[in-house]
């Protein structure tokens, strides 16, 4: 007998849509996603955390499917500990990113090559703040030192002053992109990279039709997730850029957004 969410992929966010303002997930969202698992249905994260800022959260929720990682530039495998997908940056930005640290002395950059790894160009108040959130230990590097390959950047500094950086990144666009993931992240990213892009492959290696995904989110870096999903739902919380282009806006990240689009699952598909 098929069970009621057989076919269904529910895909969530972490930071401020399935974790609360304290980085926890409740009790409700674990009952609620447990409950979407056991009868018959998939749950995944996608996230820009890497992998060593999803682990903790693995040991509570159900997820039984491989994991969207760095913004979309990387589908994770945790049973197995393998990449499945990558699309990290195409062109070198080295030179743009030894230009940015010049230039604006107050940011922070963080590089993230994969793994438990995160290199500093240079620390600020900001990347101290992240490092202890996410239970990271950076290493900072000097401008020669920085990676060949990595999949993304981390630019991080007062939000008040981050525009000003991503107006002259604006200037330099050609085989990346920008994007907000907290008001104080500006990122960078492949030009392709995205949580949509990478959530289009990851229906394809489960065979789950896009018209059966329903992704929540709730900022900037969750638009082409929200886009790509059968149905998007942004939290009540959500960045206006976001609400303005998801189905349905659910509940605020501290009231249980799991629960509430389970919920909403079980009464809309029969």
């Amino acid at each position: 007998m098929e069970k009621k969410f057989q076919g269904l992929m529910l895909v969530s966010d972490l930071d401020g849509t399935l974790l609360n303002s304290k980085f926890e997930i409740s009790e409700e969202n674990i009952k609620a996603i447990s409950y979407f698992v056991d009868n018959g249905g998939i749950f995944t994260i996608a996230t820009g955390r890497m992998e060593l800022g999803v682990r903790e959260y693995l040991k509570v929720l159900p997820v039984n499917a491989p994991v969207i990682l760095y913004n979309g530039a990387l589908i994770y495998d945790f049973d197995n500990e393998k990449n499945l997908w990558t699309c990290g940056f195409k062109e070198d930005i080295r030179g743009l990113l030894k230009e940015v640290l010049d230039k604006f002395p107050y940011l922070g950059i963080e590089i993230f090559p994969g793994g438990d790894s995160v290199y500093l160009l240079r620390e600020n108040e900001e990347t101290e703040k992240h490092s202890k959130k996410e239970g990271f230990k950076p290493i900072l590097i000097s401008a020669d030192e920085i990676p060949e390959k990595f999949y993304k950047v981390i630019l991080t500094a007062n939000p008040d002053r981050l525009p000003e950086v991503e107006d002259f990144l604006k200037t330099k666009e050609k085989g990346f992109r920008t994007v907000y993931s907290e008001k104080q992240f500006l990122e960078i990213l492949d030009k392709k990279t995205s949580k949509g892009e990478a959530l289009d492959e990851l229906a394809k290696m489960i065979g789950i039709e896009k018209s059966k995904v329903i992704s929540i989110g709730d900022n900037q870096n969750d638009v082409e997730m929200i886009k790509t999903s059968g149905t998007g739902f942004a939290v009540e919380n959500a960045h206006p850029e976001l609400i303005a282009v998801c189905d349905c806006v659910c509940v605020h990240h501290d009231r249980h957004a799991a629960g509430y689009v389970v919920d909403w699952i079980e009464k809309n598909f029969k």
